[in-house]
C-alpha cells in the first residue's frame, strides 16, 4: 500500500500536555498571564511589539476593517480567492465587497486592477498572501497611499514569511494571522493582529474585549469606567494560550520545513507539460502553507493523486459566485483562469524529501 500523505496535518509536541494539565487546574482559563506569555512569544517572532492575539484570524480581520473605519455603505477592495473569512467579516459592517482581479501567474491581487475601483465610499484595500506566497506588497501601498486608503494583509498562511526583508507583520497598517488548527502554528484556534501604530493598537487591545482592554485592567473594574466604543467577545483565552506556547518553542523549525519543501517542489515541477508554477516575488521568503500549482486538467491530477494516496485540492475556490455576494458580481478574467487551473498538493513538516520526489515522479508520468 502506498505512503499516505495529507494535504494538511496538526503539529503537537509531546510536552503540551502538562503545561496544558497545569492550565486546565489552575482555576483560571480565562485571558490571564498564558495569553500575555504567548502574545509576547508572537510579537518578537513577527518582530512587531504592536500585536494583539485574539480568538481567530477572522477577529483580527474583523477588527482591522473596524480600525479602517469601514462601516455601513463603504466599499473594501478585496480578493474571491481567498477563505470566506477574509469578505464576511466585510459583510457583517455592512460594507461591500469590491472584486479586484488577480495575476493570472499568481492568483494574487493585480495591484493593476486596483486605481479603477476606487470611488469615494473606498476605505481599505484587502491583500491576502495565498497559500503563504507574496503578493505585491510595495505597487499596492503605493496605490493606498495616494488615495490614503489603508492596506489590511490577510497573513492566515505567512506566519513567518519575509516580504523584502521584513516579516510580514511590519509593512502595512495591518497584518492578521492566524492559529486555526490547520496552520503552521495553532492554538486550536486562535489569531493574531499587527498594527503599524500604537493608537491602533490600543484600540485593537479594547476592541477584541467589548470595547475595555482586559489585559491591562489593573485592580480596578472596567466596567465602572467609561466605555466609548463597542468591542467583541474575542479574546484568546489561557488554554488555547498553553498550546500556543509550546508550538512557538518550536516555530522556526516548522517553518524552515515549509519552506525548504516548497524550494525543492519549484526545482522538481519545472518544465513539465500541462503545469507550471506560480511565478513568485523576488527578495521574499514564502511559506508554503501548501504548494500551489498550475494545472491543465485538475480533475485527472487529482484522481491519479488520490490512486497514489496523495491529497491535493485547490483549497479555497473563488466566492464571488455565492449568493451572498450578488451585489458585488463583475467581470474578472484573472480569477476565472487561475480559478480553473489552481490545485495545491501538500508541503509541510510532514512531508519529507523522498515524498517530494516521490510527488513529482508522479505527475511527471502524466495524467
Amino acid at each position: 500500500m502506498n505512503k499516505q500523505i495529507p494535504l494538511f496535518k496538526v503539529f503537537m509536541p509531546d510536552g503540551v500536555m502538562e503545561p496544558l494539565k497545569k492550565t486546565l487546574y489552575s482555576g483560571y482559563l480565562t485571558e490571564g498571564a498564558k495569553a500575555a506569555e504567548f502574545t509576547t512569544m508572537v510579537s518578537e517572532y513577527i518582530e512587531n511589539p504592536l500585536t494583539v492575539t485574539m480568538n481567530s484570524c477572522t477577529m483580527a480581520l474583523n477588527i482591522a476593517y473596524r480600525l479602517s473605519g469601514v462601516g455601513i455603505g463603504d466599499e473594501v477592495i478585496t480578493t474571491p480567492l481567498t477563505s470566506v473569512a477574509s469578505n464576511v467579516p466585510i459583510l457583517s459592517l455592512g460594507a461591500k465587497p469590491i472584486w479586484a482581479d488577480v495575476e493570472k501567474e499568481t492568483g494574487m491581487v493585480d495591484p493593476k486592477s486596483i486605481e479603477a475601483l476606487i470611488t469615494e465610499k473606498t476605505k481599505a484595500i484587502l491583500v491576502l498572501h495565498k497559500e503563504g506566497d507574496l503578493a505585491k506588497l510595495d505597487e499596492i501601498l503605493k496605490i493606498a497611499k495616494k488615495h490614503n486608503l489603508k492596506v489590511i494583509e490577510d497573513g492566515a498562511h505567512a506566519l513567518g514569511a519575509e516580504y523584502k526583508g521584513k516579516k510580514v507583520g511590519n509593512t502595512s497598517d495591518f497584518a492578521c494571522f492566524s492559529f486555526q488548527a490547520i496552520k503552521q502554528i495553532t492554538c486550536a484556534d486562535g489569531g493574531a493582529l499587527s498594527c503599524k501604530n500604537e493608537d491602533d493598537y490600543w484600540k485593537a487591545r479594547k476592541m477584541k474585549w467589548f470595547g475595555a482592554d482586559k489585559a491591562n485592567k489593573g485592580s480596578g473594574n472596567p466596567w465602572l469606567k467609561d466605555v466609548p466604543d463597542w468591542g467583541y467577545k474575542g479574546d484568546l483565552n489561557d488554554v488555547l494560550a498553553t498550546i500556543g506556547i509550546e508550538q512557538m518553542k518550536h516555530v522556526d523549525k516548522i517553518v524552515s520545513k515549509f519552506h525548504e519543501n516548497g524550494e525543492l517542489f519549484r526545482k522538481t515541477l519545472a518544465d513539465i507539460p500541462g503545469l507550471s508554477n506560480i511565478k513568485r516575488e523576488s527578495n521574499c521568503y514564502p511559506t508554503y502553507w501548501a504548494y500551489t500549482i498550475l494545472v491543465e486538467n485538475r480533475d485527472g491530477l487529482i484522481k491519479k493523486l488520490k490512486e497514489e494516496g496523495i491529497d491535493s485540492m485547490q483549497i479555497h475556490p473563488r466566492n464571488d459566485t455565492w449568493s451572498m455576494f450578488s451585489e458585488s458580481k463583475r467581470d474578472l478574467p484573472g480569477v476565472d483562469y487561475f480559478d480553473k487551473r489552481e490545485l495545491s498538493i501538500p508541503c509541510g513538516w510532514w512531508v519529507t524529501e523522498e515524498d517530494i520526489y516521490r510527488i513529482s515522479d508522479i505527475i511527471k508520468k502524466g495524467w
